[in-house]
């Protein structure tokens, strides 16, 4: 090998190391404070009453069981599996027209009022109306994916978004009827 190749070798490998301990100098620091559960303490009251308004809320992921969801878009109870639990919920259903994927979210100190501002931002199609009495709207991209989302002025902002990976299924019909199971005041 030749001293060229050795050096350039060498060279490359300090521009290795120098470059993960930049990384890791840049990405790491302390921060000040003590960590508090969401909702304690601090300027943001919480939203103590969602238990008693909207009992299904509480329920998060669980608010409505993989058959009622597996039932509401067309497939079977045994063609449906949970992708994601966190901040979000989703699911993936295999109904007879093909794959659709499913998403709900509640945020416990959204709006209904922010909903509606990013889905103008993006340039959705966005109508207001009353889902189970409660102030909502349905929000449609202006594309040819076939999904929309509802969301509910509910204890902060819930909504579902169902989004078909083929065409021709009604998701707006199917996203309105998660929400008004959802926001079923029954236990």
């Amino acid at each position: 090998m030749s001293t060229t190749g050795r050096g350039r070798r060498a060279l490359l490998s300090l521009f290795a190391v120098l470059a993960t301990l930049s990384l890791l100098v840049a990405c790491s620091r302390d921060v000040t404070g003590q960590a508090v559960k969401a909702g304690a303490g601090g300027s943001t009251a919480r939203n103590d009453n969602s238990a008693k308004t909207y009992p299904n809320l509480l329920k998060e992921c669980d608010v409505l069981t993989t058959d009622v969801l597996a039932k509401t878009v067309g497939a079977d109870p045994l063609d449906i599996q949970s992708t994601f639990v966190g901040a979000l919920c989703r699911w993936q259903a295999l109904n007879p027209s093909g794959l659709i994927d499913i998403t709900r979210f509640w945020f416990e100190q959204g709006s209904l009022d922010n909903e509606k501002n990013v889905a103008n931002y993006l340039k959705y199609q966005v109508d207001s109306r009353s889902i189970a009495g409660v102030q909502s709207i349905v929000m449609k991209p202006n594309d040819n994916s076939g999904s929309c989302g509802v969301a509910s002025d509910a204890a902060g902002v819930v909504g579902w978004w169902v989004n078909p990976q083929t065409p021709g299924i009604d998701a707006c019909a199917m996203a309105t009827k998660l929400m008004e199971l959802t926001l079923n005041t029954n236990n």
